[in-house]
């Protein structure tokens, strides 16, 4: 298992690695000029551009929102191009939620050490570095639990058994899943990141200048928010929205799935106009978009400062980020900033990132009501605002107090079954949507992972029982059944598995 956990933690230091050297001070104030052959110019600017543009003069594109994400590894596409994976005999593989039901088993183990702020944190970092193109485009390949002949081309439902446990009581054999939007004209395809990949905050500030100054108070530097006793909230979006029975203006929706997100980017926002307000107070003579760039600068620094000082270590570990370079040792300026690494985001990143937060998510979330634990189930908090502001506080103690759950390969039986139901007897299985969004990506097999990493491939099952110590083989039973080789086994299924 902790060799199993060491690639999941690889991942994402390989990818965290390439994204750092780009992240920290970043200014363009060298003067304008041009840059390489068929690039244009970089403006002569001491601020980062909102797009992440320019960080690297010599690559203007690089890290920039609207680039395809970068890969660990080659696709692994059917047909070299975009067709989904298949299994070495050429064999398609099954169902998402067939390897989400009977290979992932439903149990909740607390962490201890662990609180629900850090997964939520998790979340804001994972939503500043990513956001698939696409992933929110209102396309239906399903109706009524069943696939729509004729559908559009992008579709890929998840497609869902028969004698499927749950769903076919009430006869669901679809799940809708769109696949993500590409570069034109690329072979094999490349997935778009909407959002800019470096660390810049920008599921607060926007990925492009005009959704940047719909944000804006275009006055004192500050981002637009509503005072409401006595705390500032973000102003209502006057677009409305489908995805949440209480609707504010932000740049990224994701921060406010829950309640319990949206803490991080309120606090965020925060600090932005307390910057901006101290800054004008010492600066009275600074415009509107000075007071915002040097708010924001800082409000940034801070961030990235949480990120790599405070928050990664206990991910990571220390020590394992010293050794990567990912942080550095005392307290003296460094700096190893490479204008010809191209730091934006993979796509394993936000692949393995997000499992990586869902199995530690509890079935139920604690808040505070006058010094007294009371408890929800996770389901009923998604979309659902309503009670945001009059319970801030509540919520954000229980973020502060709650115990995630183990690392593992178990999840709740909400986040498997209940998630987005609405007034429905039963959700989505998320779970099996991120394998199904993992086979749209073609990522690479677990064992070329492996082998990326540093470690050794597995030949056989006997080597990858042997490995782990597995004391009974229900684990490795049950990948058998689905996976008829080692070398078909995919990214998500094995950091998750363990003997159960």
């Amino acid at each position: 298992m902790q060799e199993i956990k060491q690639t999941l933690v690889n991942v994402i230091v390989l990818s965290l690695a390439v994204s750092r050297v780009a992240s920290w001070f970043v200014t363009n104030t060298t003067p304008s000029g041009t840059t390489s052959a068929g690039t244009a110019a970089c403006p002569s600017s001491k601020y980062r551009s909102i797009d992440s543009s320019c960080s690297s003069r010599q690559n203007p594109t690089f890290g920039k929102a609207g680039e395809p994400y970068a890969r660990l590894l080659p696709p692994n596409y059917a047909n070299g191009i975009s067709s989904p994976p298949v299994m070495t005999n050429g064999s398609a593989y099954v169902s998402a939620r067939t390897i989400s039901f009977n290979v992932f088993a439903i149990d909740e183990v607390p962490d201890p050490n662990n609180t629900l702020l850090n997964i939520f944190f998790l979340q804001a970092i994972g939503n500043d570095l990513s956001l698939p193109a696409g992933s929110e485009d209102p396309i239906q390949c399903c109706a009524d639990g069943q696939v729509i002949p004729n559908a559009p081309s992008r579709c890929y439902p998840l497609l869902i058994a028969s004698n499927d446990p749950l769903y076919s009581w009430f006869n669901i054999r679809c799940l809708n899943y769109v696949r993500l939007l590409t570069k034109p004209s690329t072979q094999p395809v490349e997935q778009i990141n909407s959002a800019s990949s470096l660390l810049d905050l920008s599921f607060l500030y926007g990925s492009s200048v005009a959704q940047s100054n719909k944000l804006r108070t275009l006055s004192g530097g500050r981002l637009q928010a509503v005072r409401r006793n006595g705390v500032e909230w973000p102003i209502p979006d006057p677009a409305g929205c489908s995805w949440s029975n209480v609707c504010y203006l932000v740049a990224d929706r994701r921060s406010y799935q829950y309640p319990m997100s949206a803490t991080v980017h309120l606090l965020f926002l925060r600090e932005h106009n307390r910057l901006a307000n101290q800054l004008k107070l010492l600066n009275p003579s600074w415009s509107d978009e000075i007071l915002f760039q040097e708010a924001r600068r800082i409000n940034i620094a801070q961030y990235q400062y949480i990120v790599y000082y405070e928050y990664l270590p206990r991910v990571l570990g220390q020590e394992n980020m010293i050794k990567n370079r990912l942080i550095f040792e005392g307290t003296n300026f460094a700096s190893d900033f490479n204008a010809f690494q191209n730091p934006s985001s993979t796509g394993e990143f936000g692949g393995v990132l997000v499992p990586f937060m869902q199995s530690q998510l509890p079935g139920s979330i604690n808040f505070y009501v006058n010094d007294s634990v009371q408890s929800s189930q996770l389901s009923s908090w998604a979309g659902n605002l309503a009670s945001l502001e009059s319970s801030f506080a509540s919520f954000f103690t229980g973020l502060t107090t709650q115990s995630t759950n183990l690392m593992d390969s178990s999840f709740s039986i909400e986040w498997k079954n209940f998630m987005y139901r609405g007034n429905a007897a039963l959700g989505q299985d998320f779970l099996a949507l991120d394998i199904q969004r993992m086979r749209d990506y073609g990522f690479a097999r677990y064992n070329d992972y492996r082998s990326r990493c540093g470690l050794s491939r597995y030949a056989t099952w006997e080597a990858y029982n042997a490995t782990f110590k597995v004391a009974c083989p229900k684990t490795i039973d049950r990948l058998r059944l689905y996976y008829p080789t080692v070398d078909d086994l995919d990214l998500l299924s094995v950091p998750r598995s363990k003997n159960r």
